[in-house]
């Protein structure tokens, strides 16, 4: 009788133990996704109220990978059964790594991996298509995960080795306190070889993979041949705030005046974020400021109303942009520090020297590069007096961008992630499966 009595004793023990197991993950999960007191007075509404069957029905769902149905109004008939990988990131909207999350939902979904989304990962519906709306199920910090956040607010999705981090950086300096959070991922990848080897020259030591960021050639296509815009119309692109002032908006619009002083036939377009404080044009109807989102069939069409796009960047960490710009046929004056040269050369537009400078920012300590501002007008000088040779760097750079498709991105992507263990080895395969 005793061997019975001790079997039962361990069946409770061991529902006990995953009683308590469940209750701890769901309090870890509470605390990480920052929403504890929230959660706990909803659950105390709900009992003191008798809904009951609410709270059951709550708690169901948190556990439940078809959660995602409702909240995105995924169609019913969705199933995923790929391999599950938790994606840690925020969409807003179109642009910046907003851009870059909603990418790698769609990517990896179509590549077959059953995406869930981390829990303190914010994704508007608005912006994410329903077919690809990702499930919900708690993370419990074993499981393959994907973050893809900026290294200076690493530390808030609380990396350990399961995490995978497709981040960069703008400057030769990381920032303060990363490099601790960057160390405790196990494996990185960055966009740029510049990019890895400023991390391993700021003491990174966990693996890293470059893997390029990439565009859409069928939304930023090219123009056709001579289709150009009549008048030369210059174009830049950033904001005035925080991490935007790197782009030197300002800088451009006064370059620009400096340049055609009094001339009406040139222009100057220049787009800023909805949220940016607005530029100072001096009250030349010329230059032209967008400062409302663009969708990206919008934008497609605003690249290629520019005959030149002006890139006075202290530094990018891959340059999403300036790809987008060259796949629309439109050349870039720009220098090529930082990652920029992974995709610019002379042989693509008019490249620009620059010394490099201490960066003085919010965010940005470190070294990264200054402009030459004497060569900017000149190249500035050259589009507007030579419009064939400025059509023919446009058609190079057009030919030279669709290498950096986001198809392209998404199965390195994916062959990066199998390659250290967070997809199964087939998905290693699929570079060579899309080359053949």
């Amino acid at each position: 009788m005793a061997e019975p009595m001790d079997q039962k004793r361990a069946g409770l023990l061991g529902r006990a133990g995953r009683t308590l197991g469940s209750m701890w993950l769901w309090l870890q999960c509470a605390l990480y996704s920052r929403n504890m007191l929230g959660s706990v007075g909803r659950v105390l509404k709900m009992i003191f109220t008798g809904r009951f069957g609410l709270l059951v029905e709550k708690i169901r769902q948190l556990r439940s990978a078809d959660h995602a149905l409702s909240a995105y109004k995924r169609p019913a008939g969705v199933v995923r059964t790929g391999p599950p990988l938790h994606l840690a990131g925020n969409i807003h909207g179109h642009g910046g790594y907003d851009h870059l999350v909603l990418k790698a939902l769609i990517g990896l979904t179509d590549a077959g991996v059953h995406v869930f989304r981390d829990k303190r990962s914010f994704m508007d519906s608005a912006f994410v298509p329903p077919a690809f709306a990702p499930s919900e199920r708690m993370y419990d910090w074993r499981g393959p995960r994907l973050a893809i956040i900026p290294p200076h607010i690493l530390h808030l999705y609380k990396p350990t080795e399961t995490t995978a981090a497709w981040t960069m950086w703008e400057t030769d300096t990381l920032p303060d306190g990363s490099v601790k959070h960057l160390n405790r991922c196990g494996l990185l990848l960055i966009p740029s070889r510049w990019g890895v080897d400023c991390f391993r020259a700021n003491g990174v030591t966990v693996p890293m993979e470059v893997v390029s960021l990439g565009y859409d050639p069928a939304v930023f296509s090219p123009r056709l041949g001579g289709s150009g815009p009549e008048i030369c119309t210059f174009g830049t692109a950033g904001a005035l705030d925080e991490g935007g002032l790197r782009k030197n908006v300002q800088r451009v619009i006064d370059l620009f005046l400096q340049t055609f002083p009094g001339r009406a036939d040139v222009r100057l377009k220049v787009k800023i974020t909805p949220r940016s404080p607005m530029v100072d044009t001096h009250g030349d109807p010329r230059v032209e400021v967008v400062n409302t989102g663009l969708a990206p069939a919008a934008l497609a069409d605003w690249y290629r109303s520019l005959t030149c796009y002006v890139n006075a960047s202290y530094g990018e960490g891959f340059g999403l942009h300036l790809l987008e710009a060259m796949g629309c046929g439109v050349p870039l004056i720009s220098t090529t520090f930082s990652a920029v040269g992974a995709v610019f050369d002379s042989r693509v537009g008019y490249e620009i020297g620059y010394k490099l400078i201490e960066a003085k920012n919010k965010i940005y300590s470190g070294l990264w590069a200054d402009p030459d501002n004497d060569q900017l007008v000149e190249r500035m000088r050259e589009v507007y007096a030579d419009r064939a040779t400025a059509e023919r760097f446009g058609l190079a750079a057009a030919a030279r961008a669709p290498a950096f498709s986001w198809d392209a991105s998404i199965r390195n992507l994916t062959a990066a992630l199998a390659k250290y263990g967070y997809l199964p080895p087939e998905f290693a395969r699929e570079e060579k499966r899309a080359a053949a």
